[in-house]
């Protein structure tokens, strides 16, 4: 696994929470690999630091921007990029030593 497979799948799940309802609904008809992901990324922030869990919560389950997370939470731009990184380097790792199942 790599940091891109990392972030292409964060943008899948972003996608997934940004209409769960729906999708729920579609994927009991037409199952898809999305609902999975979001599953097996759930488990994997919820061993990490907070900080890395509000930022995994805000940007990719409420679908916040990077920006609007950083004016809501009162912090600059530039340090929920960094937290968003240090997030990203996380579940890298902890897929890498645990795997994905």
């Amino acid at each position: 696994m790599t940091l891109k497979e990392v972030r292409n799948e964060l943008k899948t799940i972003r996608l997934y929470y940004s209409d769960k309802k729906r999708f729920d609904e579609a994927f009991k008809l037409l199952p898809h690999m999305a609902e999975r992901l979001a599953k097996l990324y759930a488990e994997a922030i919820s061993g990490a630091p907070l900080d890395l869990y509000r930022i995994y919560y805000k940007l990719h389950v409420c679908g916040l921007t990077q920006e609007v997370c950083a004016e809501e939470m009162g912090f600059s731009t530039e340090y929920i990029r960094s937290k968003n990184r240090q997030l990203i380097e996380y579940l890298l790792e902890r897929f890498q030593t645990c795997g994905k199942e």
